[in-house]
């Protein structure tokens, strides 16, 4: 996953069916097989579930085949695959390879995070009204194509992308000395969060496989950011959304109050609103997370300190009556 920051900037803060299935362990050269699964830009976050090449565990997959001219025949639908030791195994029964056919394989996890999951004639994933308001889960997919062989046919090997875009918000404490901030009511408004991805026969690792349509349907999102104690420190919290063009009415909300090392509330319940801004990025792209940063500040939240400042230095006077004479003896 790649990471992008950004500053938020607000008017008074810079927001810097039953069927019997067997366990297949050791499949033979020549039934399917799969390989050690790959995912470009793993993912770098607090709370979404992160999926990266140690923590994938599983995965589900289509499979069919078009042989002769004919029809497509299926032969994966919706199949988990686990890792089991050092390969990776399926149920339902070993599925054997055809020798000349033409394969096409799509595969996806988490397994809970597409409601009804299902490809296209060319068989490839094709989302249809995806939303990611109630279902913020990480979303990987890839596609692979083969021709079976009479022998000697390798594991389909899997390099998966991630589908959908991470925000977070960032609050970092412009303070310098020990100051307590509280954040409440901190949301994300407006968010257009369900949209229609249709896939495509484009496979490889640095190919997504497929493009995202217009998003609809605004959300509103509410983070939770802890508390930050330290000079200068920092709290975050983010989501996950579809890929899109930035519209320009996002809007950030949140309150924050501000106590001193002595327990003394010096700022209470303080509310920003503010919009985000997209001068540096115009869109958020699949596989990259994208951080606005808020940076609260004594002069963010209207806080008046004790100041010094030198009015003058009265200066020496010279004595009245002049010069005296020191008489020498």
């Amino acid at each position: 996953m790649k990471k992008m920051t950004f500053l938020l900037l607000g008017a008074a803060a810079a927001l810097t069916a039953c069927s019997t299935t067997e366990t297949v362990n050791a499949p033979a050269a020549d039934v399917i097989g799969f390989a050690g699964a790959h995912i470009g830009y793993p993912t770098e976050s607090r709370a979404v579930s992160e999926i990266t090449d140690v923590t994938l565990s599983s995965f589900q997959v289509f499979g069919q085949y078009t042989s002769g001219g004919g029809a497509a025949v299926q032969v994966f639908n919706n199949v988990e695959v686990a890792e089991s030791g050092s390969s990776w195994t399926y149920t339902g029964g070993l599925r054997p390879w055809v020798a000349g056919a033409s394969y096409v394989f799509a595969a996806y996890a988490p397994a809970d995070a597409i409601a009804a999951p299902a490809v296209n004639a060319a068989g490839y994933l094709t989302l249809t009204d995806y939303t990611v308001y109630n279902n913020q889960k990480d979303l990987i997919y890839a596609a692979a194509t083969a021709t079976g062989l009479e022998s000697g046919n390798n594991p389909v090997g899997f390099t998966f992308n991630h589908l959908l875009s991470i925000v977070g918000l960032t609050f970092q404490s412009g303070f310098d000395v020990d100051t307590q901030l509280t954040f409440t009511d901190v949301t994300i408004n407006g968010v257009p969060s369900t949209a229609t991805f249709t896939a495509n026969g484009t496979t490889g690792a640095s190919q997504l496989g497929g493009s995202w349509g217009a998003a609809s349907s605004e959300q509103n999102y509410n983070l939770t950011i802890a508390q930050i104690t330290a000079a200068e420190g920092t709290s975050s919290d983010n989501i996950v959304v579809i890929p899109q063009s930035v519209p320009g009415n996002i809007q950030v909300s949140f309150k924050v109050t501000a106590t001193t090392a002595a327990g003394v509330t010096i700022a209470d319940n303080k509310t920003f609103t503010t919009t985000l801004p997209v001068d540096q990025v115009s869109a958020w792209t699949p596989g990259y997370k994208y951080n606005y940063v808020a940076k609260i500040t004594p002069e963010s939240i209207d806080l008046e300190y004790i100041q010094f400042t030198v009015q003058s230095v009265t200066p020496w006077e010279e004595a009245t009556e002049g010069d005296q004479d020191l008489s020498l003896q």
